[in-house]
């Protein structure tokens, strides 16, 4: 499972990136590429800030969950519009963590000992995810105005 953060509508990236594309220009596409990526940061420092500090630290869950968080970069160019997509997901030992049920507030755990039933439901803090993103919103779209910017004026 995986939460995802976009930021759409950016017309002025939509056409350096159509632009980039109708030229050939593959180096070009490269570092923009890494550009979008290096603006994205912010986001993904709040994220897993807030994630650190939403786990319980009982049983070292906060420090296991924040080591597995994971982050991808999708750069979608439409017809009429240009998507930046941060997706947001975390590994554990044999598959995904539900991170969906956790910024819900749901935590499942196993507990040592309990043959029976050895998983337990613990509430946590609702929301980690969103305000992480809320909290770093206005610096990753200043930063993406800055690589647009940027792009616009080595095109020219």
């Amino acid at each position: 499972m995986s939460l995802e953060f976009r930021i759409e509508g950016a017309a002025t990236l939509h056409k350096v990136a159509a632009q980039i594309y109708a030229e050939g220009r593959r180096n070009l596409a490269r570092e923009m590429g890494k550009a979008l990526s290096k603006a994205a940061d912010p986001v993904k420092v709040s994220i897993r800030a807030e994630a650190v500090s939403t786990m319980p630290d009982s049983g070292g869950y906060s420090a296991v969950f924040s080591r597995s968080l994971k982050f991808r970069l999708e750069r979608r160019n439409g017809s009429q519009q240009a998507t930046v997509q941060l997706i947001t997901y975390a590994d554990g030992k044999g598959e995904r963590r539900d991170i969906v049920a956790l910024n819900r507030g749901v935590l499942r755990h196993p507990v040592f000992g309990h043959r029976t039933s050895p998983w337990k439901v613990t509430s946590i803090r609702a929301g980690f995810h969103k305000r992480g993103t809320d909290h770093a919103m206005d610096e990753a779209q200043k930063q993406l105005g800055k690589v647009v910017d940027d792009f616009v004026k080595r095109l020219a």
